[in-house]
């Protein structure tokens, strides 16, 4: 029997031969045995309708006679004959297809090693399609739900390859439309969670009741105390570790430098307001959110120069075709099926 996991990637494999449509043969002519394992390098010289990958042994699966009632039950055995005289064949138009599917350059160690797992892939898939397991109703949902996923990754593809090939002027013109969207932040930050870490009474077995309400004010006076400070010019990172205290927290605290590539693109827009219009060594005001409070430090602003922004703006149309893609539609809910609102710890932090 398969686990759980292990369907998971075998289903991963079965979408993947099967959209490729490899031709799958009875005893094509068959190239050397040790094709693959000679091959050090791409040879340009190979013809398109050559094979560079051949299975030997691997044929395809017939029409399942598996009880006479006609049932098509999960103990019937694979069709799949492990038959020396099968070959399943790969060409190099065939492959090279693939690999640029997958994103691959047909470089020798990429080649390579993609030839070398590509015939245990295609095995398990087609001992998959033997069993049906490809007709079983989780499965087929499973199947439809990863061709979505490959083919949302195929049209970013798609649309990447589309502004890679604008010119250079076009470029311009996009940047100096949208200078603002370049400008790069440097922002440290402060966080205060709305709870405390209460240790347990030593020798008592019972819980200790906890008062939520009056740990969160407490915490949103630390938060305002700790920015007063903050503000007057105190570190960042030793008032981080007094928070912490503070919480009853024994963790190591979280890092305070947030880095410095955030834009008015990858920022929490509903944050944006409070930390975006800020001057260089200014603080923002409590942010709160579902995780707790953040006191944000604009420490620099950098807008990157053209010669330095075209792989940034090819970021930024595919990003906004697809922003005007999700803006397209809308999506509603069953709230009274999904009943269970996000858990506390699913409501993540926007800042981390």
């Amino acid at each position: 029997m398969y686990g759980f996991p292990q369907i998971l990637t075998l289903f991963s494999a079965l979408f993947l031969v099967s959209a490729l449509g490899v031709a799958q043969q009875a005893a094509p002519p068959a190239p050397a045995a040790n094709t693959i394992a000679a091959t050090s390098s791409i040879d340009s010289n190979v013809a398109p309708d050559a094979a560079v990958i051949t299975i030997h042994g691997l044929c395809p699966a017939t029409p399942s006679t598996i009880q006479s009632s006609g049932s098509t039950s999960a103990q019937a055995a694979p069709t799949t004959v492990e038959d020396p005289s099968c070959q399943t064949i790969m060409t190099r138009k065939q492959f090279e297809a693939l690999m640029k599917g997958v994103g691959a350059k047909v470089a020798p160690q990429a080649a390579r090693g993609f030839a070398e797992g590509y015939p245990e892939a295609a095995m398990f898939a087609q001992k998959a399609l033997d069993l049906g397991l490809d007709k079983k109703p989780e499965y087929e949902a499973l199947l439809a739900y990863r061709r979505n996923q490959n083919l949302y990754q195929i049209f970013k593809a798609h649309v990447l390859q589309q502004a890679n090939e604008m010119s250079d002027a076009d470029v311009e013109k996009f940047y100096n439309a949208n200078k603002s969207r370049y400008e790069e932040f440097g922002l440290l930050r402060i966080y205060v969670p709305d709870v405390k870490w209460h240790k347990a009474t030593a020798g008592s077995s019972t819980p200790r009741k906890e008062d939520k309400a009056a740990d969160a004010a407490a915490m949103k006076a630390v938060a305002e105390r700790i920015r007063v400070e903050a503000v007057a010019g105190g570190n960042f990172e030793r008032l981080q570790a007094q928070v912490y205290k503070a919480a009853g927290i024994t963790d190591e605290p979280p890092n305070t430098d947030l880095g410095n590539k955030w834009t008015r693109d990858n920022f929490p827009k509903q944050y944006e307001s409070a930390v975006l219009e800020l001057k260089v060594g200014q603080i923002s005001e409590l942010i709160h959110n579902a995780s707790g409070w953040h006191i944000i430090k604009v420490v620099s602003r950098k807008t990157p120069p053209l010669s330095e922004a075209r792989q940034v703006t090819l970021q930024m149309i595919v990003g906004d075709q697809a922003n005007a893609l999700r803006r397209s539609i809308k999506t509603e809910l069953n709230d009274h099926y999904f009943s269970s609102v996000r858990a506390p710890e699913a409501a993540a932090d926007d800042l981390k």
